[in-house]
């Protein structure tokens, strides 16, 4: 059965200048391992994560913040706006706060975006990287018009509005995998996009519908890398392959049973390509 997902963190909440921030920061009681942080995709939320949090943490600090915009962290934007700068930024300053010089880190969906620019701006903070449901450039296959229709929405008649209708629509067009899911799939969405506020979606979303590829950096990252994608992502499975070509050192996985969400609806087959790739970046090298 998928992990429910729906479940409430109680969040620690960090000051970055004159932001707060929410996060799960989950510790064992020795850590053996560098931290491993991990960063939501657009209108996601710290508790995408919550399922696997506990399993990942039994030997390694793990790190899952709101980005700004979503959850419980700051609804404004900050001096770079709503820009991926900002989002790195934060990041960023997110690590320094808890003094962490170095931890492996994963992204998924727009947050993959995001892990790769901070790959790049700053390889020295990440010891190993971990796609999951990402691209190196935007999807050809979203919809920029669907977003500003949905944005236009959210001005008009709030979150909770905008809510109702991408899940009625969402609900006649549904999935096989997301079904599978039940009402534990709509009681997130309504939970992390209704956390939202008119300003971050449309801010956030904008950055993120116009973001740069960044194909031709690929061959920068020196970093071991693992790809992970649902066999049924059908948007993010073309990013999959850009990245399996064109990254020096990379291993890529993709998950039977799964489509955008493979920690939630493979979670054993993700916790073991997971824990393999952990292990053996952990590896002395001969």
């Amino acid at each position: 059965m998928p992990v429910s997902g729906v479940d409430e963190s109680t969040p620690r909440f960090l000051q970055i200048g004159d932001a707060e921030f929410a996060l799960i920061d989950s510790s064992p009681a020795e850590a053996h391992e560098p931290p491993c942080l991990m960063i939501h995709g657009f209108t996601g939320h710290r508790d995408d994560f919550i399922g696997v949090v506990p399993r990942l943490s039994r030997e390694r600090r793990v790190i899952v913040p709101d980005l700004r915009g979503h959850g419980d962290s700051v609804d404004k934007a900050g001096i770079c706006g709503w820009s991926f700068d900002q989002l790195m930024k934060d990041v960023i300053g997110l690590l320094d706060a808890l003094e962490i010089e170095r931890c492996d880190l994963l992204g998924h969906s727009m947050g993959g975006m995001l892990t790769l620019r901070l790959a790049l701006a700053q390889p020295e903070r990440f010891r190993s990287l971990i796609f999951m449901c990402t691209a190196p450039e935007l999807p050809q296959t979203l919809s920029r018009e669907g977003f500003e229709i949905g944005s236009d929405i959210a001005a008009a008649r709030g979150m909770e509005g905008l809510q109702v209708l991408m899940e009625k629509a969402a609900r006649r067009d549904c999935s096989p995998t997301i079904a599978g899911w039940g009402e534990r799939y709509w009681s997130h969405h309504r939970r992390r996009l209704c956390a939202m506020t008119p300003e971050s979606f449309r801010g956030v979303g904008t950055a993120f519908f116009d973001s740069e590829s960044l194909v031709d950096r690929l061959p920068e990252i020196e970093a071991p890398t693992l790809i992970l994608v649902g066999e049924s992502d059908a948007d993010f499975l073309p990013g999959a392959d850009l990245f399996e070509k064109t990254l020096p050192h990379v291993k890529r996985v993709t998950l039977a049973g799964a489509e955008h969400h493979p920690h939630q609806e493979n979670t054993s087959a993700w916790f073991a390509a997971v824990e393999t790739h952990l292990a053996a970046v952990g590896r002395p090298t001969q």
